[in-house]
């Protein structure tokens, strides 16, 4: 069995490792993945990115734990929910909104009541350790959901926002995340991009859609469909973050071009 761990915790504090622990300590023969400590603090929405571009290329009945909570220790709820045969465990403030959009009538979401799957005393500022991760080791040995509590239909959603129309053949795209590289994740898709396209950003005028980072040439801003479907905009061998001076939430201008032209 197999408990992927994405959180924003970095990995200059032990916190990751004492999830670990008290994972093998009740699941001693799981295998843990870590997809990622790396999520910008706080930011659900990048985790909720991530998350649901991520969880496909894991075998069917892995169990996914999400530790971005802004909310811990308030009254915000511990959830676990079954989707397209994976599991998720995670607090209940929109991280897994892109995972439950298929509605509440067809996604199991129960939230975490049962105690006797808690590491005692709970924290009320570490439940990544004392909720999350052994109730992901229980579920991984076999317990059913349904153990963990009771079915709630009012769980948290919170979308990524959508492209929105902004006059005649114009968009107001978002930007999702930062990459590591310096990429800028947007909210737009290649079908948003007709010929003669033009995105405009802190000045910058952006006109080519490549398709690899060796087309361009270094230094050169462009667009690209990155690894998850969506446009990005991107400098070769720099930072289009650095260089456009934007970050998660910023908008960006597009004159999405003429299909005709």
């Amino acid at each position: 069995m197999i408990i992927t761990l994405t959180t924003d915790f970095g990995l200059s504090d032990p916190f990751v490792g004492m999830m670990k622990g008290v994972i093998l300590g009740i699941a001693p023969d799981v295998q843990i993945v870590d997809l990622t400590h790396e999520i910008r603090s706080y930011d659900i929405m990048e985790a909720a990115f991530l998350l649901n571009s991520s969880y496909g290329y894991f075998p069917e009945g892995t169990v996914h734990v999400v530790v971005v909570d802004p909310g811990v220790g308030s009254s915000r709820r511990p959830i676990a929910a079954a989707a397209n045969r994976h599991t998720f465990v995670a607090p209940d403030n929109g991280v897994l909104s892109l995972i439950l959009s298929a509605g509440s009538t067809g996604i199991p979401v129960h939230q975490i009541t049962n105690q006797g799957f808690f590491r005692h005393p709970v924290s009320n500022t570490f439940h990544g350790r004392d909720i999350f991760a052994p109730v992901a080791a229980h579920l991984a040995s076999g317990a059913p959901l349904e153990s963990v509590g009771s079915r709630i239909l009012d769980f948290v959603r919170k979308p990524i926002p959508r492209p929105r129309p902004s006059g005649e053949n114009r968009l107001i795209g978002t930007v999702l995340r930062v990459d590591k590289f310096g990429n800028v994740v947007t909210n737009l898709r290649p079908g948003d991009l007709k010929p003669g396209f033009r995105i405009h950003a802190s000045g910058f005028e952006i006109q080519r859609l490549c398709f690899a980072f060796s087309d361009v040439e270094p230094g050169e801003l462009f667009a690209i469909e990155g690894s998850t479907g969506h446009i990005e905009l991107a400098l070769n061998q720099g930072s289009a973050a650095g260089k456009l001076n934007v970050g998660p939430g910023a908008e960006i201008e597009v004159e999405t071009g003429h299909p005709n032209n």
